[in-house]
């Protein structure tokens, strides 16, 4: 059975005009911030991307946004998927064409989305006697996160999820039945981002369009998210929510009770304890809702390793069932990435 071309292009190009702040923060380290949100310009290409001789150069994406330094700026991103030659001059030819047109700073970034670990271009270099021009641009190595892929599936990070996705799409790209398998645990995870309705529909349908499946593989996969959807599989999501907030309020009152007293011998006792409560009591739904983030991704991630052991061994003893009811985060992190690969239930554990 064939595995169908993965959709890498448009699934990155969607992902980095709806959630942009979401991609600084991962692989610039950049938090946003304030700053206004970036304007497409993909429209304007089309006036500098000709060249009698080089051809036609076409920027994957062009944004206009304000820079660190709060100027206007322009964000040249290129999504390459595989190696090619003469890439840093492309790079540097559509750097230097839309610095001509828009007199604009460019910031241009690649992202090399290609299975080799090797391939990082990232100058491009003229000499000519005393004359020496050089062209350097960041470059985000998607295989350099193949050491990380747990640390991002803890993650509410967008782009966390999509690497993870294109990553295991390379490791996939011949298998479609471990396809299927990774692409479901991936879909069936995303509810444990705990993300609003909208957002986690986007995303689901990003990694669902990315990881292209034969269409009876797909008709299998769509009817298992169907089932998680509309079973009560979900209700662990609710729950922990709900728990948290008790845990908050909880917290709060006892966090308040101490903090109120405290304050009461500076400001007064009656005063002092009524606003040390409500302190405390947003305190403590803080903690509440970061532990109940937590048990409910750590619920999330045993419900995920669960259904990946069913689905790939069958019926499997309650030694197992015990195993990943006592596992720290850690170890389901390891055992939901070894069912990919593992041939027997064994050798997960």
């Amino acid at each position: 059975m064939d595995t169908p071309n993965a959709d890498y292009d448009s699934v990155w190009k969607q992902a980095i005009e709806r959630y942009w702040p979401d991609f600084t923060e991962l692989f610039l380290r950049e938090a946003w911030g304030c700053r206004a949100a970036p304007e497409g310009m993909d429209q304007e290409l089309d006036k500098c991307t000709r060249d009698s001789k080089l051809g036609l150069f076409r920027v994957d994406k062009l944004l206009r946004a304000p820079g660190a330094d709060g100027q206007p700026c322009l964000w040249h991103l290129e999504i390459q998927v595989a190696r090619q030659r003469g890439f840093v001059e492309r790079m540097f030819v559509c750097q230097y064409r839309l610095y001509d047109h828009f007199h604009l700073p460019v910031r241009s970034i690649a992202i090399l989305g290609d299975p080799s670990p090797t391939w990082t271009p990232n100058r491009f270099e003229l000499c000519s006697g005393g004359t020496r021009l050089s062209f350097e641009f960041d470059i985000i190595k998607l295989r350099d996160f193949d050491e990380r892929l747990a640390e991002l599936l803890l993650s509410d990070n967008v782009f966390a999820w999509l690497t993870v996705a294109h990553l295991l799409t390379l490791r996939t790209r011949r298998e479609p039945e471990d396809r299927m398998l990774v692409k479901g645990s991936l879909l069936t995870g995303l509810r444990s981002c705990g993300w609003e309705e909208q957002k986690f529909r986007d995303v689901f349908d990003l990694i669902d369009r990315m990881m292209r499946l034969p269409k009876v593989l797909q008709y299998m996969l769509e009817q298992q998210q169907e089932f998680f959807d509309g079973r009560q599989d979900m209700a662990w999501k609710y729950l922990w929510e709900e728990r948290a907030e008790e845990r908050g309020l909880q917290r709060g009152i006892a966090a308040g009770l101490e903090q109120g007293l405290q304050a009461g011998l500076q400001e007064g006792r009656q005063e002092g304890w009524q606003e040390g409560r409500e302190e405390g009591r947003e305190e403590g739904r803080e903690e509440g809702r970061e532990e109940g983030r937590l048990e409910g991704r750590m619920i999330a991630m045993r419900e995920l390793l669960c259904a990946q052991l069913s689905q790939r061994f069958g019926q499997y003893d309650e030694d197992v069932d015990s195993r990943i009811g006592n596992a720290t985060i850690q170890e389901l992190e390891g055992w939901i990435l070894a069912v990919v690969t593992a041939g027997t239930i064994d050798e997960v554990f």
